[in-house]
């Protein structure tokens, strides 16, 4: 497994990167197949809080991504608080990837809500904000199935990824009533 840890604003000493080691060698032992990890440890200051340290952990498992992120007074405190949201995101894993088979059959045949905005109104796009970031990422091909388990682990609204069944890059959403919607697009 590749562990990478990046910092910001602050040196981590060697009592540091054995901690944050041992706490990925902990979490390694209910996860076997991460494939890779990292960490990122950040320094920040606030006038309310004074200075904090914010740890974003990232693990690739199988295919699926587990994020989590806590933020405390020093490195130690942010790590720890980091492992254990991490660590209860591989138990919900678990527990979704076991009974993945019922859920497939529960979402089989969900219609896409048409939902059209138009784009061109100064009033729409001043609801609607800025764009702040842009995000890149790696699409590998998967089943609306794997898409919403991805989805869930990564605490989002919505996925997009490209459909193996279908060829095609559709959305997994979930609804306001609890199930899930997926888009796929229409050419006309």
């Amino acid at each position: 497994m590749d562990i990478r840890i990046y910092s910001k604003n602050l040196d981590l000493n060697a009592d540091a990167e054995s901690y944050i080691q041992r706490k990925f060698d902990r979490l390694k032992r209910h996860m076997n197949q991460m494939s890779d990890a990292k960490l990122e440890v950040t320094r920040t200051s606030t006038r309310s809080q004074g200075p904090r340290v914010n740890a974003q952990m990232t693990l690739s498992v199988g295919g699926y991504t587990l994020r989590g992120q806590d933020a405390g007074a020093n490195v130690f405190a942010a790590v720890d608080g980091v492992t254990d949201i991490v660590d209860r995101q591989i138990r919900r894993f678990k527990t979704k990837v076991y009974r993945s088979e019922q859920h497939r059959k529960a979402i089989k045949d969900q219609p896409p809500i048409d939902t059209p905005v138009d784009l061109e109104s100064e009033d729409a796009m001043e609801e609607m904000g800025q764009l702040v970031r842009t995000k890149k990422f790696a699409m590998t091909p998967m089943s609306v199935e794997d898409a919403i388990l991805q989805m869930e682990m990564l605490g989002h609204s919505f996925f997009l990824f490209f459909n193996m069944d279908s060829d095609q890059y559709n959305v997994a959403y979930r609804r306001q009533d609890g199930d899930y919607g997926l888009i796929e697009p229409e050419l006309t």
